[in-house]
């Protein structure tokens, strides 16, 4: 998969990269490994001038994706979704998840869709506790819209500061392993022979 995603980032300045990460943000709620974030900041660090739209683009993607896996747990179940993710449901990380969604709702939701939490099991305890489909969209839009806005923002306007994202800094090393031409690894490289 490494392999595959830094074949990818090679053509991040090509104008189809950013619906290519939107659709993987969408197929992301379908398989759980697809680094969204590291291919969303690729496509920035190259394209700065441009991260507004590859920003929009790829929220649209990954709303979409919660939408389209809150509707089919609606229509079918739990058993679709361990289909999907098989002991999703005995993981941590959906304990968690359970636990903040019966203190604080859809607020938990919120949450995942800001932090870089994979956001499968809120979405679906959302779906399976009658959610209006709607309500969910729009709540990791609004959560999504936020979290990439910051990511790209930095990434176009100050991409050293990556580094200190929390949840962040493991995809930015493997972005810039790849891509030896953006900003980010032209200071680093001042920064080494200073």
């Amino acid at each position: 998969m490494q392999t595959l995603i830094r074949r990818l980032q090679r053509h991040a300045r090509r104008w189809w990269y950013a619906p290519l990460v939107a659709f993987l943000a969408f197929a992301d709620h379908f398989t759980i490994i697809i680094p969204t974030d590291g291919l969303l900041v690729s496509a920035v660090l190259l394209n700065p001038k441009r991260w507004v739209s590859t920003m929009l683009t790829v929220t649209i993607g990954s709303s979409l994706g919660a939408l389209a896996l809150a509707a089919l747990i609606e229509w079918h179940g739990l058993p679709l979704l361990l289909k999907i993710s098989p002991g999703i449901d005995q993981t941590q990380v959906w304990v968690w998840t359970e636990q903040f969604m019966s203190e604080y709702g859809m607020l938990a939701v919120f949450a995942v869709a800001l932090s870089p939490f994979m956001q499968h099991p809120a979405v679906a305890l959302a779906s399976l506790a009658n959610v209006p489909l709607l309500k969910i969209f729009g709540i990791v839009l609004l959560g999504r819209i936020i979290k990439y806005g910051v990511v790209c923002w930095v990434a176009s306007h100050m991409p050293h500061l990556l580094k200190r994202l929390w949840g962040m800094r493991e995809e930015i090393e493997e972005v810039t392993e790849v891509m030896p031409n953006t900003e980010m690894n032209k200071t680093e490289s001042r920064r080494r022979f200073m």
